[in-house]
C-alpha cells in the first residue's frame, strides 16, 4: 500500500521561500538611499511645520516635540504591541476552528482476505473534511494570562505618559538653554561695541601720549576676549538649537526663531504636600504597581499549574469512500490532563513567582523612597535658584551703580584707565550672571513639576 498526499499550498510556500532565499541584499546600496530618503523628508516636514509657526514659545515646540519625537512615536508603537498582546491572550477564552482537507489515492487498492477472495476496504480516491473545534473548559492560567496582559498594556500606557513628560522636560530645559544664550549674545554685542569704543579712545590717548601702550593694549585686549566670548557663546546657541530640533523631531540643521514665554511659577505648597502629590501622580510608582500586580498574577499561573486542565471538543468528518456506511459524523467529548510529577518544576516555580513579587514590592518601595528624594532635591533647588538669581540681580545693581560711577571719574581724570575696564568686565560678568540665573531658576520649577508627575505636554488656548 502507498500513500500519496499532495498539498500544494506546501509548495507554494516551499517556492517562496527559495526565491526570498536567492534574493540579494547591497548593504551600501540600501544605506545610501536611506540616507538620502529621509534627509529629504525630513527637510520637507520641517518646512512644513517651521514655515507657519515662527517664531516659537515654549508651548509651541512641546506641542511639536509631541507630534514629531521619535522616542514618544516609538513609546506609543510599543503601547500598541501591548495592545494587541492583550487580545491575543483573550483569544484563549474563545473556541479555537480548524479546517482539514485530505485526499488519498490508494494504489495498489487495500484489500482484505474473505474466503479467498479480496474484498477493497476503500475507494481508490477518498477525500475527506474535518472540521475541529476545541474550548478550554476550565483552565485558571488563561485568565490570570489575560489579567497579566491587561497590566503590560497598562504599563505601556503609563510608559508613554512617562516619555511623553520626560520628552517636555528636555524642551522645556533646551529653550530656556536657547534664550539664556540669546539674551547673553544681546549683552556681549553690547559689551562688545562698548570696549570697541574704550579701545578707540585709548589708543586715541596713547598716541597722544596721555596713557601707556600696556593700558592701551589692556582695552585691546578687552575687545578680542568680548568677541571671542561672543563666537564661543554663538556656537552654543547653534548647538542648543540644533538639540532643540532634534527633540522635536526636526532637522536639526535648520534654523529656528524663538520667542520668551511666560514664566513659570514656582508652587508654594509644602514639602510634605509636594511629596504627596508626586506619589499620586509619578507615572513611575504607577508602573510599579502594575509590575506588583503582574507579578502576584504569575504567583496565581504557577499555583493553577497544580489544577486540572478541562477542555471540550466537536469534530465533524465528511468522506467521499463509499465503503463507509456513514459518511459523515460528529465525534465530541471532554479531556483533562494533571501534571502529577514534573520534578518539582512546578513547586520551584511557584516559590520562584513569590520570590518575584516580594521583589516588586521592595522596588517599589524603593521607587518611592526615591522619588521622595528627588521631590526634596528639586523643591531644595527651586529655592537655590531663586536666592541666586535674586542675589544675582542685586549684585547687578551694584555693579551698574559702580560702572556708572567709575566711568564718571575716568572722564574726570581720577582713575586710570586699567582701574575703568577692570570694574567694567566685572559689571559685564554679572549682567550675564544675572541673565542666566533667571533662566535657571525657570528650569528648576520646571524639573520639579516633572518630578511630581505634573509636566503639560498638551496644551490648549494658551499659545499666543
Amino acid at each position: 500500500m502507498q500513500r500519496k498526499a499532495v498539498h500544494i499550498s506546501l509548495v507554494i510556500v516551499s517556492y517562496l521561500i527559495f526565491i526570498s532565499g536567492c534574493s540579494s541584499f547591497n548593504g551600501q546600496e540600501v544605506r545610501r538611499e536611506d540616507a538620502e530618503d529621509y534627509t529629504k523628508q525630513l527637510a520637507v516636514k520641517t518646512r512644513e511645520v517651521l514655515d507657519g509657526n515662527q517664531p516659537l514659545d515654549l508651548y509651541d515646540c512641546i506641542r511639536i516635540s509631541m507630534e514629531n519625537n521619535l522616542s514618544l512615536r516609538s513609546a506609543e508603537i510599543q503601547q500598541r504591541i501591548a495592545k494587541l498582546e492583550q487580545k491575543v491572550s483573550f483569544s484563549n477564552f474563545l473556541p479555537a476552528v480548524s479546517l482539514g482537507y485530505d485526499k488519498t489515492w490508494w494504489d495498489p487498492l487495500p484489500q482484505i482476505n474473505f474466503g479467498g477472495t479480496g474484498i477493497p476496504m476503500h475507494d481508490k480516491d477518498v477525500r475527506e473534511v474535518t472540521w475541529n473545534v476545541q474550548l478550554s473548559i476550565f483552565n485558571p492560567a488563561t485568565w490570570f494570562l489575560y489579567s497579566m496582559h491587561t497590566r503590560g498594556y497598562e504599563i505601556a500606557e503609563l510608559v508613554t505618559e512617562y516619555t511623553s513628560q520626560a520628552i517636555a522636560l528636555q524642551v522645556t530645559a533646551q529653550y530656556y538653554q536657547c534664550l539664556s544664550l540669546e539674551q547673553t549674545i544681546a549683552a556681549l554685542e553690547s559689551q562688545l561695541a562698548a570696549a570697541q569704543a574704550v579701545e578707540k579712545e585709548l589708543s586715541a590717548l596713547e598716541q597722544e601720549g596721555m596713557v601707556s601702550s600696556w593700558q592701551a593694549e589692556q582695552g585691546r585686549v578687552m575687545v578680542l576676549a568680548r568677541r571671542t566670548q561672543l563666537t564661543r557663546v554663538r556656537k552654543s546657541l547653534e548647538q542648543s538649537k540644533a538639540e532643540l530640533l532634534t527633540n522635536m523631531g526636526l532637522d536639526p540643521t535648520s534654523g529656528i526663531q524663538l520667542k520668551l514665554q511666560t514664566p513659570f511659577d514656582a508652587p508654594d505648597d509644602s514639602l510634605e504636600g509636594l511629596i504627596t502629590a508626586a506619589l499620586l501622580n509619578h507615572p513611575s510608582l504607577a508602573i510599579a504597581d502594575r509590575q506588583v500586580a503582574i507579578e502576584k498574577e504569575k504567583i496565581k499561573t504557577a499555583v493553577a499549574a497544580f489544577l486540572p486542565r478541562l477542555n471540550g471538543f466537536a469534530l465533524r468528518m465528511d468522506t467521499t469512500d463509499s465503503h463507509q456506511i456513514f459518511t459523515n459524523y460528529w465525534l465530541g467529548g471532554l479531556s483533562a490532563a494533571i501534571t502529577v510529577f514534573d520534578g518539582f518544576t512546578n513547586v520551584y516555580q511557584h516559590k520562584a513567582a513569590k520570590e518575584s513579587h516580594k521583589d516588586a514590592l521592595v522596588r517599589r518601595q524603593q521607587a518611592t523612597l526615591t522619588l521622595m528624594l528627588q521631590v526634596i532635591r528639586a523643591s531644595d533647588q527651586v529655592q537655590l535658584a531663586q536666592d541666586q538669581m535674586e542675589l544675582a540681580r542685586r549684585i547687578n545693581q551694584v555693579s551698574s551703580k559702580h560702572l556708572a560711577e567709575i566711568k564718571q571719574q575716568y572722564e574726570q581724570g581720577l582713575v586710570q584707565a586699567g582701574e575703568m575696564l577692570k570694574v567694567t568686565a566685572e559689571a559685564n560678568n554679572t549682567e550675564i550672571q544675572y541673565l542666566q540665573s533667571r533662566f535657571q531658576y525657570q528650569s528648576s520649577i520646571a524639573v520639579l513639576a516633572n518630578v511630581m508627575g505634573e509636566t503639560q505636554v498638551v496644551f490648549s488656548g494658551v499659545s499666543e
